[in-house]
């Protein structure tokens, strides 16, 4: 007994037929389908503004961008958007192998939002418990790099902000006056409050105290600056920085070595911080002072 397939063509004289093989135009015709199909699920320009504009990604869009991530690291809108995703879960290692690249090469967006991230691991970094000597001044010499550089373009408000905060908490005044320099309103002594009230918010007490003390330079009224004065030395005594506050407190006194408030003021902070012989010089100067100071 011959099997089902045998006596199909039991038949038929000559070879069996075979199922034809696709020519070389199918093939063509699939390999085009196949691109198709890739330009279509790839990020288009469309849903790259898209992802670009929301703060959070939902679990399937993460999927789909880590998907594209792993086919293709050298897609920078990719990158960037991933790495804004999982910053937090990412050292500082990998996020500078991922970002550094587009925040010194990338066009002006994708330069903007890589140095925003970076900022924020910068200083998620240099805030670590336990963090080494060393490691510290690696950290703020490539942070110190990344703002020089990112010093000589325009940059967009809340980016200026952000690198002026730390170039002021790592002792960088001059470069942090010029980050603001960048901001329309940045140096009015009512934005450089504002500043110094956000950064207190957070208890970065020494970034509010310049923010504070850049202000009372600003101002020309005896009352503002006196006041504005006093928040930025109340501010580095907060964080028990005594020897700064005094030091502060000589920089930026001014004029305002005349004004008996700010004399009685200082008398007693210099007594908080410790330091007697500059509290006796300053009751001193308040016993001898004149009238009409102006800041």
């Amino acid at each position: 007994m011959l099997p089902a397939r045998s006596k199909r063509y039991a038949g038929i004289d000559g070879e069996i037929p075979r199922l034809g093989l696709a020519s070389p135009w199918q093939l063509f015709l699939i390999a085009l389908l196949v691109m198709a199909l890739l330009v279509m699920i790839f990020p288009r320009r469309e849903l790259v503004e898209k992802l670009y504009a929301q703060e959070t990604l939902d679990e399937l869009t993460l999927s789909y961008i880590q998907n594209l991530y792993r086919a293709n690291t050298r897609n920078t809108d990719v990158a960037i958007l991933l790495a804004r995703t999982q910053q937090e879960d990412m050292d500082i290692t990998t996020l500078e192998n991922m970002l550094l690249p587009p925040a010194n090469t990338g066009d002006a967006r994708q330069r903007t939002e890589a140095r925003l991230i970076l900022v924020k691991a910068y200083a998620r970094a240099l805030h670590e418990a336990g963090l080494e000597p060393k490691q510290r001044m690696s950290l703020k010499a490539r942070l110190t790099a990344l703002m020089r550089s990112s010093a000589k373009e325009a940059l967009p408000e809340r980016l200026a902000q952000a690198f002026a905060n730390l170039a002021f908490e790592l002792d960088l005044p001059a470069l942090g006056t010029e980050f603001l320099a960048k901001i329309e309103t940045g140096r009015s002594p009512d934005a450089l409050e504002y500043y110094a009230k956000e950064a207190l918010a957070k208890g970065e007490y020494g970034v509010a105290a310049e923010y504070y003390l850049l202000a009372r330079e600003q101002t020309k009224e005896v009352a503002q600056a006196r006041r504005l004065f006093m928040a930025g030395i109340d501010a580095l005594m907060a964080d028990s920085l005594f020897q700064q506050a005094m030091q502060s407190a000589k920089q930026h006194l001014g004029a305002l070595e005349n004004d008996p408030q700010t004399l009685r003021y200082l008398a007693r902070t210099a007594l908080a911080a410790g330091s007697p012989a500059q509290a006796a010089l300053y009751a001193r100067a308040l016993v001898f002072q004149t009238e009409g100071a102006t800041p």
